[in-house]
């Protein structure tokens, strides 16, 4: 099965939205085209990932979870309304599973992010190609989690890696 992984912002510029949308849905109508099996890998977290999730089951694609943690504590990073949509897009994929820790963990007190780089170790070593909706900043956080990160990841387990550009991220550095 072809696999797209998905990595992008938490938080996407109002103002681009129906465009971002219309692109994601344009790549993924395209996969779905030259595949005869498709599926999305997509954390679900607010923002990016959720978009892409819930575009591709309206496109009829199938659609992985990978978890950073339990659905119960991951949902705790979700405001109201991302939190209702994280649940329905859990209750529609085919699968959803908590990501064990693919490097060891570290000494003392884990920070939060180490479980969301697990996350982006997984969708870019399990994809086929990798779906960025990004703004192309190379900017490399303190536990190593992000989309810069996942991208990079990608690349350097040679996945091929699309970017739906998006711009005046508001949480840019």
């Amino acid at each position: 099965m072809f696999t797209v992984g998905v990595t992008g912002h938490l938080r996407l510029p109002a103002e681009q939205l129906p465009d971002t949308a219309q692109e994601v849905k344009a790549f993924l109508a395209e996969t779905k085209a030259a595949h005869d099996e498709a599926r999305v890998l997509s954390p679900c977290a607010e923002g990016a990932d959720m978009l892409c999730a819930g575009l591709a089951l309206e496109l009829g694609l199938r659609l992985a979870v990978p978890l950073p943690m339990d659905s119960a504590e991951y949902r705790k990073d979700f405001s109201t309304s991302a939190a209702e949509e994280f649940g329905r897009l859990l209750a529609l994929a085919d699968e959803a599973f908590t990501v064990l820790p693919q490097e060891p963990l570290p000494p003392g007190l884990v920070p939060r992010g180490f479980y969301y780089r697990q996350a982006g170790i997984y969708v870019a070593r399990h994809c086929d190609i990798l779906l960025a909706v990004w703004d192309g900043l190379e900017h490399d956080t303190v536990d190593g989690a992000g989309t810069w990160e996942t991208v990079k990841l990608a690349r350097q387990f040679g996945k091929a890696v699309h970017i739906i550009s998006v711009y005046g991220y508001p949480d840019g550095p």
